[in-house]
């Protein structure tokens, strides 16, 4: 039995990707919520538009401090494992689920495999990448999703026999669900815009450039703005409201809603990693507002660019793509093959094979 822990957005579409395979293969296993989000648009939508299995537990734990967050999480895990005792947990992203997960199963000597293993920003002052390197250096099967992730790992001197390049099931997700959708009808220019680190939203300052930077953009065309629940609550508490007034702003949009508009939006602006890697797979031009970013080879590759959180760096780099001819995406061969949306069929085909 295996134990696919998730408790955040992303992590559920690459379970949903995982889950596929994992029934192709006949791997018997259970989903366990965390509980990290909460909010119905970030949670239970997805096990809606997934079509995913009710997980066997939901541990409730919600927001919080990272320790206090990462601390319940470690607490009710370990009694679940206590209690059914799963032959390996798989992990999957960087977020405080996935820590804690790993942590758990460590201590009470359960297989672990880690989705995303490798992903470095270099830049231990974001808690994701500390979730990161724990998980890596405890896991028993490390899943990379891009040879520069690999390298990554053959330099910190984990076990090469562990590590099995196999691609990014969140890709999968993209290309299964982008058969389904068609391009939403509209005819105006338009930004997509999602934004919900603390870096950018926890500080006023930066939180205010980016609403300015909307702002300003919104001359050219029309700034759809999903507006993430933590992003909502800073908005309100610094008293910004104001700034929306010129921006289509709505409540967090499903995972198919989100693709239709991403499809066909002239620039997405964002910090979140999924995006940055689902812009350059459909040649999305991306405004990544971040210092650094661990999806390396969409900036070398890709769509991306990193700016800071200042009004013209922003706006400069989104104005472009809007008035000029777009430069694609130019991925070499071994990442096409990677982002074939066969990657969860090699991580299921891998554990199938060697625990026979």
């Amino acid at each position: 039995m295996i134990y696919l822990v998730g408790g955040a957005r992303p992590n559920f579409m690459k379970i949903a990707a995982i889950s596929r395979a994992f029934e192709k293969y006949e791997i018997e296993y259970e989903i366990i919520h965390t509980g990290q989000h909460y909010d119905y648009n970030m949670d239970k939508t997805f096990f809606e538009e997934f079509k995913l299995k009710e997980p066997l537990a939901h541990l409730g734990v919600g927001s919080g401090p990272h320790g206090k967050q990462t601390g319940m999480i470690m607490e009710r895990f370990e009694t679940l494992c206590f209690t059914e005792k799963p032959d390996m947990v798989f992990t999957v992203g960087d977020v405080n689920s996935t820590m804690a997960a790993a942590l758990v199963a460590s201590k009470l000597h359960i297989s672990i495999a880690h989705q995303e293993a490798g992903m470095r920003s270099f830049d231990k002052k974001m808690p994701e990448e500390i979730n990161r390197i724990v998980t890596d250096h405890i896991s028993d099967y490390l899943f990379p999703i891009s040879p520069q992730d690999r390298r990554n790992l053959y330099n910190e001197g984990i076990d090469q026999d562990k590590i099995f390049l196999v691609g990014d099931p969140m890709i999968d997700n993209l290309l299964y669900y982008t058969k389904e959708t068609e391009k939403i009808s509209i005819s105006k220019k338009y930004i997509l815009v999602e934004i919900h680190r603390p870096v950018n939203v926890d500080t006023e300052q930066n939180l205010k450039e980016i609403l300015i930077a909307l702002n300003l953009l919104s001359i050219h065309g029309n700034i759809i703005f999903s507006i993430h629940p933590r992003t909502k609550k800073m908005i309100h508490e610094f008293e910004l409201e104001h700034q929306l007034i010129a921006l289509d702003h709505k409540e967090p949009m499903g995972y198919l809603d989100f693709i239709k508009c991403m499809k066909c939006a002239a620039v997405v602006i964002t910090d979140s990693d999924g995006i940055q890697q689902e812009t350059s797979i459909l040649n999305i031009p991306c405004v990544s507002v971040r210092d650094t970013t661990n999806i390396q080879y969409t900036v070398k590759y890709g769509t991306n660019v990193l700016v800071k959180a200042d009004r013209n760096k922003i706006y400069a780099a989104a104005i472009y793509p809007l008035y000029n001819e777009f430069k694609k995406s130019n991925f070499p061969e071994q990442l096409k093959q990677l982002n074939d949306g066969n990657a969860s069929e090699r991580m299921a085909k891998i554990i199938s094979e060697r625990n026979k």
